[in-house]
């Protein structure tokens, strides 16, 4: 028996280290027409983040450094009797209502200037526990909003003021005006989101003017960045509306990086704050964009739903998205129940669409979620008798019957013709024997389909394909076309889409 001690098994996993292979590897392209974060300037707009930390030090932070805080006043006309009290009351978004302390009146404080600069030090004495900050002029309190609350306050009546019964001391409220929301705090949460659900991922962060109009052709600067490698890239745009005509646009840059052996995928997360009937959205199953899929939902109870409601935009759930598909393989759906709980628990445990309404509304009804699927869209549901939220699915913009209607069938295609390629492209301008009739030899052909084969092999072992056929025509006449001729097909991984159980009772069994 060893001396009494104690000892230690090191654990895996937590420091955001990448895992092998590439189909990780992500994007996430954001448009600001404000100040850049610190680690991102003009001629530096592209960083690759391998953790939440690294965002954050690069400047990407939810302490709202951007945003300008709304501003309130109470003018004190009168200063009252002593023992008048006074509260201050801020409603805040999902329901909170916080105390600004109460005042109450002494016989120190004589004139209306008096007053206000003793409501202003009871505001400041609490400001490390409801965050809002009080300035005085003459008998004028100024109160500024704490971090965060963006634009909510500058609408209705956040503020209140409350006096003891019989009070005469005496007041003008105005309400908060001028909040102006940052960005920073959204690309956090959605980078937090990203690797949330993907812990080891790698993702690259690019940050661009807002453009006039919109050709997304940062999608390619980004991929030249990355040397080819982004394998999915979530496409961010709250700076003007939701737009169909975006998705094909986004479809058209990735076909183009396509074309250049730099295979990607995208998903679409765009502002749908003004859609106050989301039925009414356009139906992408006539569009041809199948390298693109929009995002519509949104949580509704957590922080996702305090940014939209402080940020007055549409938030989605974009990065958990994208992290779900990073973190799948090529031929798994994100909508696998067992496999992607969206929720932790508090974040997208509560959903909603991108335009603020709750699933639990009753406007949504089954009818309307299969609309959208049939629109072709990816939003959040729940289920009966489990916990959790999940996706309904993994549709790209194109018709149901396309072959590449879902983000798995053109993963799992981009992975297949990216190996073949990576193997086949050393024998590009190789020397080829021929039979003496012009022919391939029998050896000629098995190479080549050997080469197409190896990359499609460790597809079948790695459960990303089911099967495949590789064929070289030996007859074929390269000598005259220039041209060697390499057929492969594929037999996808399936997906139970739907489970049919037949039931009933009988006699015998």
């Amino acid at each position: 028996m060893p001396l009494n001690n104690i000892s230690f098994n090191l654990g895996q996993g937590g420091l955001g280290r990448p895992l092998p292979g590439e189909d990780y590897i992500s994007g996430l392209l954001f448009y600001t027409a404000g100040s850049l974060p610190s680690g991102f300037s003009a001629s530096n707009r592209i960083k690759q983040f391998f953790s939440l930390a690294d965002a954050v030090a690069a400047g990407i932070t939810n302490t709202y450094s951007d945003e300008t805080k709304a501003t309130a006043t109470y003018l004190v006309t009168t200063p009252g009797t002593n023992g008048d009290t006074l509260e201050l009351k801020v409603n805040e978004p999902l329901g909170k209502v916080v105390s600004l302390g109460v005042y109450t009146k002494s016989a120190s404080e004589t004139t209306a200037a008096n007053v206000a600069t003793a409501i202003a030090a009871v505001i400041n004495a609490g400001t490390f526990t409801h965050g809002y900050v009080a300035t005085v002029n003459t008998a004028t309190v100024t109160i500024s909003a704490k971090a965060g609350l963006g634009i909510f306050l500058n609408s209705g009546t956040p503020i209140s003021a409350t006096l003891s019964s019989g009070a005469t001391l005496a007041g003008t409220l105005t309400q908060f005006t001028g909040g102006v929301a940052g960005k920073f705090a959204v690309w956090y949460y959605h980078i937090s989101e990203f690797f949330r659900l993907q812990p080891q991922g790698v993702l690259y962060v690019g940050i661009y003017a807002v453009p006039s109009p919109y050709t997304f052709t940062e999608i390619s600067t980004m991929q030249q960045f990355a040397n080819g490698k982004i394998r999915q890239i979530g496409v961010f745009k709250d700076s003007a509306a939701f737009a169909s005509a975006d998705i094909t646009a986004i479809h058209n840059v990735c076909a183009a990086n396509v074309a250049l052996h730099r295979e990607i995928i995208a998903l679409y997360g765009a502002d749908l704050s003004g859609t106050a009937d989301i039925s009414t959205i356009a139906d992408l199953s006539t569009l041809t964009a199948n390298y693109c899929s929009a995002v519509i939902s949104q949580d509704g109870g957590a922080y996702g739903a305090f940014l939209y409601l402080t940020t007055g935009k549409s938030v989605t759930t974009l990065g958990a998205a994208l992290g779900a598909v990073a973190d799948s393989k090529v031929s798994n759906s994100i909508a696998w129940v067992a496999q992607f709980n969206i929720s932790n628990g508090t974040e997208c445990d509560v959903i909603a669409f991108a335009n603020g309404v709750l699933f639990s509304n009753s406007s949504v009804t089954d009818n309307l979620l299969t609309s959208l699927q049939n629109k072709r869209y990816i939003f959040l549901r729940k289920f009966v008798g489990i916990a959790g939220s999940y996706f309904n699915e993994n549709s790209t913009s194109i018709a149901a019957s396309s072959s590449y209607a879902y983000i798995t069938d053109n993963r799992t295609m981009q992975k297949a013709t990216r190996g073949i390629y990576a193997g086949v492209l050393p024998s590009l301008n190789s020397p080829i024997t021929l039979n003496s009739d012009g022919t391939l030899t029998n050896e000629a052909a098995a190479y080549f389909r050997g080469l197409a084969e190896a990359p499609l092999n460790q597809m079948v072992r790695d459960g990303e394909l089911s099967g495949f056929a590789v064929s070289v025509n030996t007859t074929q006449n390269v000598l005259s076309t220039g041209i060697l001729v390499i057929n492969v097909t594929l037999v996808q991984i399936a997906t139970g889409r739907n489970i049919q159980i037949n039931i009933g009772y009988n006699v015998t069994i």
